[in-house]
């Protein structure tokens, strides 16, 4: 819920070129995720939507895919086991494995995207004219009800011993 909420954020107060805007060229771009990324505390199902609301702002897909790799797998606690279990030259292999991965995998996608002609803006286009539809409506109400759900307050069963 926290990483949609911090999307909808940056939805809403991001100008729409901003990462394209500010931070410089495509390697740059793939560097400052890497550094943004590694020390966060935040996990995959987290990530992806901001991630996405970055890709709409401006960001390209590989620097956002640098985002997503390299956030979850380094997070604080990540780090801190594989320091504590092999110690400073394991976790210096680890960090760097997965910055040059990040790094690789961000800029083959961006070679894609670009080989391929892809832009993702027009799809989001196409989605947002699709939006009006019953079904999409339907799918919200769904979607809603289902998170809802989770807060209700329901009696404990107890699985344990029998009982």
């Amino acid at each position: 819920m926290l990483g949609i909420l911090v999307a909808g954020v940056i939805a809403y107060v991001v100008p729409d070129d901003f990462f394209a805007r500010y931070l410089g060229g495509e390697l740059s771009s793939l560097l400052i995720m890497l550094v943004v990324g590694i020390p966060l505390y935040i996990c995959a199902s987290a990530s992806t939507p901001v991630a996405a609301a970055m890709v709409l702002k401006g960001l390209s897909p590989g620097a956002a895919l640098v985002f997503l790799l390299a956030g979850p797998a380094t997070n604080a606690a990540t780090i801190t086991i594989v320091y504590k279990f092999w110690g400073r030259a394991a976790t210096g292999v680890y960090l760097a494995s997965i910055a040059i991965c990040s790094l690789t995998l961000g800029w083959l996608v961006n070679r894609i995207y670009a080989w391929a002609d892809l832009d993702i803006l027009k799809w989001v286009h196409a989605a947002e004219e699709a939006t009006g539809s019953p079904f999409a409506v339907a799918s919200a109400v769904v979607l809603l009800l289902l998170l809802a759900w989770q807060f209700i307050p329901r009696g404990k069963v107890d699985t344990c011993c029998g009982g």
